[in-house]
């Protein structure tokens, strides 16, 4: 379908007041193979909208679903969500793998053509100096997985290296004394960790065009969460430095997960 087609489709759909525009992301004005051959949140068809020098990808959805009390009760309700969920990311995958992609999260509505055109035009200047910095690029992560016994026994193993625990000779002494240690050493052990991983993160920065630390979400056993915009062409130069830093990290109880390729949302604002 033309992008005007496309357009008139999406306009058509917005001039409903019973429906809206869910926006996917935003992409250069000149951008190739979108709309991508997947399917839309809501199993509809996809199409584009080109204004201002941008291109938006969206699709029509009804409001009801995402707005008022209806739409209060589908997004808290992961069996209505998680089925969306994906398919947003498949549609945000696909157009990746054709252009560089400003991503927008799960459920962002537009209520008009009108409306979406209005923000495109006053963002215009912010989105395409993201999607110069995003060329070429995609997010990865960079986690450190936690063995807390394993890097414990590193660090009783640094304090006696360094003299600041000396074990006692009797050994029923000697394993008192060590579990004092341990529970001394256990509160910040996240964090002692991550400064371990601090060298890994200096070889690292030169390879990408962004390093950030992401939170860790609950309850999981993380050490650092990074997220890394990686040139296509340095994602071999990225796998080299881990590889040569996993040894010694293991050491310290931590395991290297590196994890993508996604659109850029830690470096565009927004949540994957």
């Amino acid at each position: 379908m033309s992008a005007a087609g496309s357009a008139a489709q999406a306009d058509g759909a917005a001039r409903d007041d019973a429906m809206a525009l869910y926006l996917y992301c935003f992409a250069p004005a000149d951008a190739a193979g979108l709309p991508p051959e997947a399917p839309a949140v809501d199993g509809g068809g996809l199409s584009v909208h080109r204004h201002a020098g941008l291109t938006a990808l969206v699709s029509p959805v009804r409001r009801a679903d995402y707005e008022g009390e209806q739409g209060v009760a589908n997004l808290a309700d992961i069996g209505w969500v998680g089925p969306r969920a994906l398919r947003h990311q498949t549609v945000l995958d696909a157009a990746l793998a054709a252009t560089t992609v400003f991503p927008l999260p799960f459920a962002t509505l537009f209520s008009s053509v009108a409306v979406l055109e209005a923000e495109m035009a006053s963002r215009r200047t912010d989105i395409l100096a993201a999607l110069d910095r995003l060329a070429g690029c995609a997010e990865w992560a960079v986690q450190g997985q936690l063995d807390r016994a394993r890097a414990l026994d590193a660090r009783v193993a640094e304090a006696i290296a360094a003299g600041r625990f000396v074990p006692p000779a009797a050994a029923g002494r000697r394993h008192l004394e060590e579990q004092r240690l341990r529970r001394a050493l256990t509160p910040d052990l996240e964090a002692w960790a991550a400064r371990r991983a601090a060298a890994l993160a200096d070889a690292l920065r030169p390879q990408c065009r962004g390093l950030v630390e992401r939170r860790i979400p609950s309850g999981q056993a993380l050490a650092f969460n990074w997220a890394l915009l990686v040139p296509d062409a340095a994602r071999a130069a990225v796998e080299e430095v881990l590889t040569a830093a996993a040894p010694e990290l293991a050491e310290c109880g931590l395991t290297l997960e590196f994890k993508g390729p996604w659109p850029g949302y830690s470096f565009t604002g927004g949540t994957p």
